[in-house]
């Protein structure tokens, strides 16, 4: 059986270690640094994002690829949002309603592919080629997971040796 003597510690040693203990027992401090982390590899996360969501889609326009953006809130909690319309139901997968042929993306769409717009729009109703989602933001998270894992312990680390 081991048993750890308090005496031995002088008494500036244990106070610097309590506060080392106090510190990494704050919660404001764990956000702080899970915040950091978390900022470390935004970048990475949302090209990862981009590079799943081009696995599903053609990407013709780059709008839906540059629509994507990482978002970490007060309390470190990570999430890859965008401001598409299209997105969710692309990630998640569902119903596509038929879609209004004389909308301006349609048309572009449209020209695009070289079709009518109300073919195009009867051709994706009829397909419901976003029934299957893609998933591309869990999969980007959890790609990274491991990376946001190591960074927390690398920051933590780093603070504690500056005495934090």
């Amino acid at each position: 059986m081991a048993a750890l003597s308090w005496i031995d510690f002088e008494r500036d040693k244990w106070k610097n270690i309590r506060k080392r203990l106090n510190f990494f027992s704050q919660y404001h401090n764990w956000e702080e640094i899970i915040q950091e982390a978390v900022w470390a590899w935004a970048s990475e996360i949302e090209d990862t994002a981009q590079y799943y969501l081009n696995q599903k889609v053609e990407n013709q326009t780059n709008r839906l690829k540059n629509s994507i953006y990482v978002v970490v809130d007060e309390d470190g909690d990570l999430a890859i949002k965008s401001y598409h319309k299209a997105a969710e139901l692309i990630n998640d997968g569902g119903y596509s309603p038929f879609p209004y042929w004389g909308s301006k993306t349609i048309k572009e769409y449209a020209d695009i592919y070289g079709m009518e717009p109300f073919l195009l729009a009867r051709a994706i109703y009829e397909n419901q080629p976003f029934a299957e989602g893609a998933f591309f933001a869990q999969n980007a998270l959890n790609f990274h997971k491991d990376d946001i894992k190591d960074e927390i312990y690398a920051i933590a680390k780093r603070r504690k040796e500056e005495g934090y």
